[in-house]
Parts: C-alpha cells; sequence; structure tokens
C-alpha cells in the first residue's frame, strides 16, 4: 500500500492523502487559518491535517505529488550565478531580520529554464527539500495544472470515456482551457488555450472587479445579478472581449497579439460599461461567457463523437453555465469535479502520479461517492468546545436530534447543522450547513443581513434524491453532479410558489441530492421536516458569515450560536437551543 500527499501551495492551498487509489483525507488551507483563499506559500497547516486525520506520518508517506506553486527559494538553485548569489543574500538577510522565507513561483522559474535550455530537475534540491521536511526517502513529481483538473474530473465522473473541458483563469505556461479525451482510464489533451487576453476565467473576474466585488471571490455575485439584467446593450461589445480563435478549438478575443494585451482588454471593458447599470453588465458577462463556451464545447463534442462531458477549473464554479452546457441535446451526461478551484488540484496531481508509474491504475474508474474528507470531532471534543464558550446543550440521541431539528426549521428557526466530517471544496453538502425552511421569500434579506452577506443568488435547497425530479426539470443529464451543488436546474412552475426562498428569479435552482447511504443523518433530518411540510427539502446556506471560510472545528459552530447567526445548533449528537 502506498500513502501519497498531494500538495497545492498556491491560491486557495489544499492538500490530500491518499492510499492507492482511495482518499484518506483532503482539506482546504483556509479551513485551518480562518484566512478566506488563504496560499502563495509553503504552509504546513493542511499538510499536517490531512496525515493527522490519516493517522500517519510524514515519514510515512511514500510518494509527493505537487504542483508548480510556490516553493521556498531556499530549495531552488536559481537560473544564473549571479541570480543565486542574489537569492541566497536575500535569504540571508531575511533570516537575520526573522521574517518569512522568500518563496519562488516554480511555474514561472520553469519558463525561465526552459528559455536557456534547462530543466527544474537539475534546479529543485529535491533531497533537501525532502529531508528538511520530514519525508524522508518519498519519491515526488511535478504535475500540471490543468492536467491535473482534467483527470480530477474525468477519473471521479465514473465515465468510462468522455469530453474533458477544464476553464480557468490561468494556470501553468499561461494556459486558461484545455478540451481533451478521456477513454479507459487515460486523458489525452487535444487542444489548449494559451492567451490571457483569451481567458473565460479572467474575463469574468475583470467584470467582478469593475462592478465593485473582489475577483477570485465574488464571482458567484456576479452569475446572480445577471438573471436581474438586460444583456443586450452590452453584449456585442463583450463578445470582442471574449470569443474563439479562428479554428473554434480555443478561446480568443480581439485583443490577442497586441502589446500588453490582457491589460489592453481589461481597460476596454473599463470603459465599455460606462453609463450602464451593474445588472445589465453582469447579464452581458454572463450571456457572453455562455454563449462562447457552448460553442467550443458543440464544436469539440461534432469533432469527437463524445456525448457525455467532464468538467473542472474555476469557471465551473458558474452552475449556471454547467446548466447551459447539460441542456445541449449533444449532451448526454456532465459531471463537474466538486473541487473545481485550484483547490481541488493536488487530488488530480496524485492520479497523475500513479497514472505515471502504472498506466492501468486508474480504468474501472467508479463516480465519486462523496467528499466528506475532512477532520470530525469526537463528543468529547465538542462537548469540551461548549463548556469552554460556556454554552449549555444536551446530549441527545439521533432520533430526537433529528426530531428537534426539523420541527426548528419548520418553526421558522435557522439551524446551524454541523456533523461528521467536513465537505471538500467550496460547497456546504450537509455536514457544515446552515438550514432553515424554504417557503417564505423574506427569508433570503434576513440571512444575508444575519450573516453579513450580499448575496443575489438564493441559498441553495438540499432534497431528498428519491424527490429531485418531482421539484426539478432537466435532473437526468445531471444527477450525479447535483449531489455536489455544482450545476442549476428550472424549478417545476408548480413548485415555485411553495419553495421561493431557494429559487431565483430567473426560475432556477442550485440543488444538492441527498441521498440515504451517502449522508444518512442528513437524509433523516429532510424526511423528518418532509413528513412536518410536505416539502421534500431544506434551505441550505455555508456555515459561515461574510468573508470567514466555511466552519471547521467546533468552537467556530459555538461561536456563530453565540452571536446568535444561529437560532439552534445540532454539533455531534448535542443539541443548544429552544427544546
Amino acid at each position: 500500500m502506498t500513502l501519497i500527499l498531494g500538495l497545492h501551495t498556491g491560491h486557495e492551498a489544499s492538500a490530500v492523502l491518499f492510499e492507492d487509489t482511495e482518499v484518506i483525507a483532503a482539506i482546504s488551507t483556509e479551513r485551518l487559518s480562518r484566512i478566506k483563499n488563504d496560499g502563495g506559500r509553503l504552509n504546513n497547516l493542511a499538510l499536517d491535517e490531512v496525515l493527522r486525520i490519516g493517522g500517519r506520518s510524514r515519514s510515512e508517506v511514500g510518494r509527493l505529488a505537487l504542483l508548480y506553486t510556490f516553493f521556498p527559494e531556499e530549495y531552488v538553485i536559481r537560473e544564473t550565478t549571479g541570480k543565486e548569489w542574489e537569492r541566497r543574500f536575500v535569504r540571508w538577510r531575511r533570516a537575520r531580520a526573522g521574517a518569512e522565507r522568500p518563496q519562488l513561483l516554480l511555474d514561472d522559474f520553469v519558463t525561465r529554464l526552459e528559455a536557456r535550455g534547462r530543466s527544474l530537475d537539475r534546479h529543485f534540491l529535491k533531497h533537501r527539500f525532502l529531508a528538511s521536511e520530514g519525508f524522508g526517502r518519498a519519491g515526488l513529481g511535478f504535475y500540471d495544472h490543468h492536467q491535473s483538473h482534467a483527470v480530477a474530473a474525468a477519473y471521479y465522473s465514473g465515465f468510462d470515456e468522455c469530453a474533458v473541458i477544464t476553464m480557468d483563469g490561468v494556470g501553468d505556461r499561461n494556459i486558461c482551457h484545455s478540451s481533451g479525451i478521456w477513454r479507459d482510464g487515460a486523458y489525452e489533451r487535444v487542444h489548449v488555450t494559451d492567451q490571457l487576453a483569451a481567458s473565460p476565467g479572467l474575463f469574468y473576474s475583470h467584470i467582478t472587479k469593475l462592478l465593485g466585488f473582489q475577483p477570485l471571490r465574488h464571482e458567484g455575485k456576479v452569475v446572480g445579478l445577471a438573471a436581474m439584467g438586460d444583456m443586450r446593450p452590452l453584449y456585442e461589445p463583450f463578445r470582442r472581449a471574449l470569443g474563439l480563435s479562428p479554428d473554434g478549438n480555443s478561446f480568443g478575443s480581439e485583443f490577442t497579439g497586441r502589446e500588453r494585451a490582457e491589460a489592453a482588454r481589461y481597460e476596454f471593458l473599463k470603459q465599455a460599461i460606462v453609463g450602464h447599470s451593474r445588472e445589465n453588465v453582469a447579464a452581458a458577462c454572463q450571456q457572453v461567457l455562455e454563449d462562447v463556451v457552448l460553442e467550443l464545447v458543440r464544436k469539440f463534442l461534432a469533432k469527437t463523437g463524445m456525448r457525455r462531458v467532464a468538467l473542472n477549473g474555476g469557471v465551473v464554479a458558474n452552475v449556471k453555465l454547467n446548466q447551459r452546457i447539460a441542456m445541449l441535446p449533444e449532451v448526454d451526461s456532465v459531471f463537474v469535479f466538486p473541487g473545481m478551484s485550484d483547490t481541488g488540484n493536488p487530488v488530480g496531481a496524485v492520479l497523475l502520479d500513479m497514472a505515471a508509474r502504472n498506466p492501468g491504475v486508474l480504468k474501472h474508474n467508479k463516480p465519486l461517492r462523496d467528499v466528506y474528507w475532512g477532520p470530525e470531532y469526537s463528543d468529547e471534543d465538542i462537548a469540551a468546545a461548549l463548556d469552554k464558550a460556556g454554552v449549555k446543550a444536551e446530549r441527545l440521541d439521533e432520533a430526537t436530534l433529528i426530531g428537534r431539528a426539523a420541527a426548528a426549521i419548520q418553526d421558522a428557526r435557522v439551524v446551524g447543522w454541523f456533523q461528521g466530517r467536513m465537505e471538500f471544496g467550496p460547497r456546504a453538502l450537509g455536514n457544515r450547513s446552515m438550514l432553515a425552511r424554504p417557503t417564505e421569500q423574506r427569508i433570503n434579506d434576513w440571512l444575508n443581513q444575519r450573516l453579513d452577506r450580499s448575496e443575489f443568488m438564493p441559498f441553495a435547497p438540499s432534497v431528498l434524491a428519491e424527490h429531485a425530479d418531482q421539484v426539478f426539470i432537466g435532473v437526468e443529464k445531471a444527477r450525479h453532479t447535483a449531489e455536489f451543488m455544482t450545476i442549476t436546474f428550472d424549478v417545476r412552475p408548480e413548485w415555485r410558489e411553495r419553495i421561493p426562498a431557494v429559487v431565483h428569479v430567473d426560475g432556477t435552482a442550485r440543488p444538492q441530492l441527498v441521498r440515504a447511504e451517502t449522508n444518512p443523518r442528513y437524509h433523516k433530518l429532510i424526511s423528518a421536516y418532509h413528513q412536518l411540510s410536505g416539502i421534500p427539502l431544506v434551505l441550505n446556506t455555508s456555515f459561515n458569515v461574510h468573508e470567514e471560510p466555511i466552519v471547521c472545528a467546533p468552537g467556530e459552530a459555538i461561536r456563530a450560536y453565540v452571536e446568535r447567526r444561529v437560532d439552534c445548533l445540532a454539533v455531534g449528537n448535542y443539541w443548544a437551543g429552544p427544546a
């Protein structure tokens, strides 16, 4: 049995621990540091946490799968003698000042090395890194950003063959998109986009910034605003900023090939939106993204004959885009990897590492079961946290706990639901969730105020999987991926007035399909609420307040209760709040 550690040290840093092909644990650094999107350096928080969860030590790790992100400069010999002496002097000076050790982005470094005809193998001090970081005789490999996106999506889709599309802001070597084929456990890349001025992710992030939101964090607000605007006034200008290359195989724009092309595209967009409402700006941005991506996907499907699609990369956090892809007549099924941002890349890196050493190991892949890969806490841990916070709580049997929570939801209370192992990825999937009844539209404004949020998308529903077709249209093409809340569906007209708190102004919702075999306690809770209300779903939003990561440890959930962010708290087997 080989223990493999995947590590991403860049934006949205994270770690994953595999034993052969099975995930033991995975977590983002932000959940531990409590700094949103934490990353940009080698940080041991996530690394040590996945080893702790797995009950293993660094010395037991057999392989390390790494991305070309940030590592301390002390493990690198620079590209020239002059640069190397400069690095040593800077390191010495920073060490004397007690500053954090300087980090080097390996992607940029590799580009400079290759321009001189050199490779990273001769410049990365592998043995020093392994010895200094406590990994002994482990082997290691570095893996490409978009290859990691692609293989994670393809492998966990459960498809034996499919088209694989990845899209984001930018990855290694300026690649922001790839199209490829997955067949019999092997991935082949066919097309890429490597022009920043054609990046679909940067296009969307520019609009996010120009609307006054924070790029790489608030793109979801633009998705929500888009449904409230008119795309027509800005559609044509925005098509100049994002389109396809002449052959239709990659993304393009009028700005590629210019000097400072991406800066020119940003300035063009900045001028284009002057005098337009933010709703119209968002609507045009969303429509252009959807139309261009659909053109690219349709062309690739026609070329390859594939009818199933696996998606990954930050752009496919856009759940409305994913719905449009699933609705294509050329598509039979779609899957979106739940850790679609960079935080999921160490998962793909480990899979690539396994395949590099055993080419047949990824055959016979099964659909992803769940992503409850984070830490869990014992009753003793929870009792200690409650006592430390001075919160009185009752320890209940499961049936009583579920009955209390379901009744509280029915009585229009907000329940903090903290159970089992934490989810990996950006979505709260019923283990670190805030729950409420979905029957009142005004609860959206009320919850936003209570949580210090400014969301334009409605809160999402967690629905009993066996009732999903009763409530939503088009589930069949995306039933598996909807278990991870990665796609929207149209809500059936007869249900829109019954569950207005989870339906957007365009009549869609972003559900999580909950199966009894995957999350039995959460399924029992929704079933209990169904018995009380006749509604087979609850409102689910992530257990956090604005600009904070989702809660990880019991103390963070208890603090939310103390601050009255939630009315009741079900933390493990303990209940705090009205009986």
